[in-house]
């Protein structure tokens, strides 16, 4: 039987070896907890794209402001997280070149660069950013 699962069972007799009926009554009760590594799942599952925390509450029958507390534990570091990369912010570096462009590129106004480790990613504007995740995610794992 499950941790999160009481039973309750109750006799309606007073005489000792008859037990008259028997009402068992199963499910949760009171407050759950849930294991580390599973708060840490529906967090980062918040975190994908076109995914919302309702909905992930609703999947897993938790309260949207309990995943919401969640999430700000995992920001705050007090959570455990198997990808601390999924919660942080990269890090930008704006170069004082005044926007020019050392390979003369014309046509990508507003794209930036990305290095990850020895590796640098040039984006256009118009690149999509789900492809760009995969772009990413595929140096990430060859270097």
């Amino acid at each position: 039987m499950d941790s999160d699962v009481q039973t309750y069972v109750s006799s309606h007799s007073d005489d000792e070896g008859y037990a008259g009926r028997i009402e068992v009554v199963t499910g949760p009760s009171g407050r759950r907890r849930w294991p580390e590594h599973v708060k840490a799942a529906m967090v980062l599952e918040t975190y994908r794209d076109g995914v919302s925390v309702a909905d992930v509450a609703r999947r897993y029958d938790v309260s949207a402001p309990q995943l919401h507390a969640w999430r700000r534990a995992a920001r705050d570091g007090l959570l455990p997280m198997p990808d601390d990369d999924a919660l942080g912010l990269v890090p930008v570096l704006v170069s004082g070149d005044g926007g020019s462009r050392r390979d003369g590129g014309a046509g990508d106004s507003g794209a930036i660069e990305i290095k990850v480790d020895d590796v640098r990613i040039l984006v256009p504007s118009t690149f999509d950013p789900g492809h760009l995740a995969r772009v990413i995610s595929a140096v990430r794992d060859a270097s």
